[in-house]
């Protein structure tokens, strides 16, 4: 398991690759700011059971 220091690095990284994502999703489908925040909703709930329990994570946006 990573340490602090390491999750915290990978954290940002994921962070700026999904977001780089988004731009890229909504400059080549036109997707609006909102639509893309459904999206990401939608996806956290795939996610939101698993990562709740181990985490104690509150998904309210």
């Amino acid at each position: 398991m990573a340490n602090p220091d390491q999750k915290t690095i990978l954290l940002e990284k994921a962070y700026d690759e999904l977001k780089a994502i988004c731009r890229k999703f909504q400059d080549e489908s036109g997707a609006k700011d909102m639509e893309v925040k459904t999206l990401l909703r939608e996806l956290a709930r795939v996610y939101e059971k698993d990562i709740d329990d181990d985490y104690d994570i509150n998904w309210e946006v």
